[in-house]
């Protein structure tokens, strides 16, 4: 009877449609606060003269994932290296992390933020490379986080995740979505050195949920009806306002 209620009272927040509430951040167009904290550990042999930690933090923007309409409300941090392979001599990234805060999805029914409120988190999803052009090929997976909804409801796992290919081009999308632009990385400070860009990608799918309700999917249905996911490439959409720093690992202190 504990399990027939848990999920009726699921269904019940899920009811109304998984759309974002629309909020301008107020960090969207202020320079954010660097540091490098997260910068990984180089390959070994790797010459740290010949190796920068980047830092690109995400302050606005929008992620459209089939029918959930997220406004980015929250800063997103990553942070990864870019250098010289020491065996063949190429051009390779290693990750460092991404840490992001919950964004509201869509408010309580009785207007509580805890029991009935959905939030949505974005989390790594085991792939980052950065490639000529340039592009940012990065995969996520978003956790759905609600008490009904269990701690594992996610949109994509790292098997199948939301894979990414970000530009700060025009983008060449699947209909029914049509080509966007982002913003060519713009210099905003010299002391650190800060660059402000926007990168943009419609033209990536997005997997169904799994894990939601009781730890066993009993949801997933549900979730993908208010959702609208799976969604197929030409439904979705990601644009990232970002800011961006590095220092070069001869100027990290360990």
């Amino acid at each position: 009877m504990k399990r027939v209620r848990a999920l009726l009272a699921a269904c019940l927040l899920l009811v109304a449609p998984l759309v974002a509430v629309t909020a301008t951040p107020a960090h969207a167009d202020e320079i954010p606060t660097f540091d490098f904290i997260d910068c990984p550990d180089l390959p070994e042999g790797a010459d740290p003269r010949f190796w920068n930690c980047n830092v690109i933090i995400i302050t606005s923007g929008k992620f459209i994932l089939g029918k959930f309409d997220q406004n980015i409300t929250e800063p997103m941090k990553i942070t990864y290296a870019t250098g010289l392979d020491p065996v063949t001599r190429k051009t390779i990234t290693v990750f460092g992390r991404l840490r992001a805060e919950k964004m509201l999805v869509r408010p309580g029914i009785f207007g509580d933020p805890i029991l009935t409120a959905v939030y949505a988190l974005p989390q790594y999803a085991g792939h980052f490379e950065v490639k000529p052009g340039p592009i940012w090929d990065m995969w996520l997976k978003v956790r759905i986080m609600n008490p009904a909804l269990g701690p594992n409801c996610r949109l994509g796992k790292d098997s199948d995740a939301i894979k990414l290919s970000l530009i700060l081009g025009t983008t060449n999308p699947p209909p029914p979505n049509t080509p966007i632009s982002g913003k060519p990385a713009e210099l905003v400070s010299t002391n650190p050195p800060i660059q402000k860009a926007t990168i943009v990608d419609n033209s990536f799918a997005v997997p169904g949920a799994n894990g939601c309700g009781l730890n066993f999917g009993l949801l997933n249905a549900v979730v993908n009806s208010q959702a609208g996911t799976p969604a197929a490439a030409g439904r979705n959409t990601a644009i990232f306002n970002q800011f961006g720093s590095f220092k070069r690992y001869t100027e990290i202190v360990s």
